[in-house]
């Protein structure tokens, strides 16, 4: 049964784990090898311990997770005007795992008085977000090799 709640300090190398290994093997094809090094190195619980990762998490003040069980197969987190991550456990793609997630974050963004949702969307994950009312809002961008697609959706 899938439970959604709040990120506690306790997920936060677990989230990592599961942000480093979905991003490896949905989005490295996108991104330089210089790139993904150093996106997977922000994440890393060997390179920043724990501490460092979680002071880096709480500048998102939006924080969720999927649970199956007591296994953390998704995250979402963001502040009011952004989207940061959405990670799904590969073995869980196509189980509305995603959906359900970002529907929580949508409805907390509301909560706070948010009128619209920016996303930095990875070239693999822009199918979902349309299907979920996000619009493109330019073509694809690239910063320090990362290509990725701005996209936008309106509450």
């Amino acid at each position: 049964m899938l439970k959604i709640r709040q990120l506690k300090k306790s997920d936060i190398i677990p989230v990592c784990n599961l942000i480093i290994e979905t991003y490896k093997k949905y989005n490295h094809k996108k991104s330089s090898p210089k790139m993904l090094k150093s996106y997977l190195d922000t994440y890393s619980p060997k390179s920043n311990g724990l501490e460092k990762l979680f002071a880096y998490f709480k500048k998102s003040p939006l924080q969720y997770v999927a649970l199956d069980k007591q296994k953390i197969i998704g995250v979402v987190r963001g502040r009011p005007e952004r989207l940061v991550n959405l990670y799904i456990n590969g073995q869980y793609h196509r189980q509305n795992i995603g959906r359900q997630l970002l529907a929580k974050f949508e409805k907390e963004v509301k909560k706070r008085g948010g009128k619209i949702i920016r996303i930095r969307s990875s070239i693999f994950a822009v199918p979902f977000y349309q299907k979920q009312g996000y619009k493109k809002t330019t073509g694809t961008r690239k910063i320090k090799d990362l290509v990725f697609q701005p996209m936008i959706k309106k509450l």
